[in-house]
């Protein structure tokens, strides 16, 4: 553990616990406690491995010679409030992480930006890049069978809908393959000609389609799951509105609306569950039962409020992490605001 930068330091929160007369230390006399997830090898046989502490602050990725059992630092990844986002993993995992074609290079997914996107280290120079960029997050990422490009998962259209990609090696703009608003869930078919697509849409769920894979191809649905009585009700495709809150922060909602509004008639908030779950967004929630419910709760004339706040997924890592040491904090104040 002494080959590995930073094992000593102290997480910043421990200062404010800091009482007496003894000047504060900012290192620990030992290392922290780790796991140490891999190795993932190459061609070569190369190996990196990934090294999590157990207080979840850092995420280091290490290139580990077996020969002498050392390990030398590709990447490390800070957060002072915890590691995590998509394609990141958790403490014992790796998350999304490869060598690329040429046994030179591995790519791997950060939030060092802020949103969790790919990059890659050349592991003798230790040169990094970044492959994606911008205010989204890149959900899930896989190189093709040739090896000639990258497919991903993300929501680069904006964060309430989540669509297929195809990357080139040297990174770039994101081709979007999947073209229906919504969730579109894919797996590929042995030989990459197509794509099985599990879709829905905010007021229709899950049904399994096959496209080609090509760009804007057309989504043959081959699955009819509901009733008729389900597919004779009319089903909200609620609003998705952005309000201030009172730090000045938009924050995105759902809202329900009743056939017939009136000023100071009744409303509902309603609360989705994990803190860290998204539930403003255009696909088949997860709650479909609350979501039926507040349907019939607007059919009964309440307006319905639908909030990701605070810490809720999809929109990066400072939404993430803004409930740290705080539960109870930005995330009730968005209801409160």
């Amino acid at each position: 553990t002494k080959q590995i930068p930073g094992i000593y330091d102290k997480p910043a929160f421990l200062k404010d616990y800091h009482k007496g007369e003894d000047a504060y230390q900012e290192k620990y006399d030992k290392p922290r406690e780790v796991i140490i997830a891999g190795p993932v090898f190459s061609q070569d046989s190369k190996a990196v491995v990934v090294v999590r502490s157990l207080d979840n602050k850092d995420r280091w990725i290490m290139q580990a010679n077996f020969s002498d059992g050392s390990l030398e630092l590709l990447d490390r990844q800070h957060d002072e409030a915890w590691i995590g986002g998509p394609g990141i993993g958790w403490t014992a995992s790796a998350g999304n992480l490869g060598w690329m074609p040429d046994g030179k290079n591995i790519w791997f997914q950060s939030e060092e930006s802020g949103y969790s996107h790919l990059y890659t280290i050349e592991v003798d120079s230790k040169s990094k890049k970044a492959l994606t960029s911008g205010p989204y997050e890149v959900l899930d990422a896989f190189l093709s069978k040739d090896k000639t490009h990258f497919y991903l998962m993300a929501n680069a259209e904006g964060p309430h809908e989540q669509h297929f990609y195809r990357l080139p090696l040297e990174g770039g703009t994101p081709e979007k393959i999947t073209s229906l608003p919504g969730g579109n869930q894919v797996v590929l078919s042995p030989d990459e000609q197509y794509l099985a697509v599990n879709y829905s849409y905010s007021n229709k769920p899950w049904e399994l389609y096959v496209m080609e894979n090509k760009p804007g191809a057309e989504m043959r649905q081959l699955t009819h799951s509901t009733t008729e009585s389900f597919k004779n009700y009319t089903w909200r495709a609620p609003e998705i509105v952005w309000f201030e809150a009172s730090d000045g922060v938009k924050v995105p909602a759902r809202i329900y609306r009743p056939a017939k509004t009136r000023k100071n008639g009744p409303a509902v908030m309603f609360v989705h569950g994990a803190g860290y779950l998204q539930n403003v967004h255009q696909w088949w929630s997860s709650y479909y039962r609350e979501y039926m419910f507040l349907n019939l709760l607007a059919d009964n004339g309440f307006t319905v409020l639908d909030i990701d706040y605070r810490a809720s997924a999809g929109y990066g890592r400072d939404w993430r992490t803004a409930i740290y040491r705080y539960m109870g904090g930005r995330d009730l104040g968005d209801y409160i605001d």
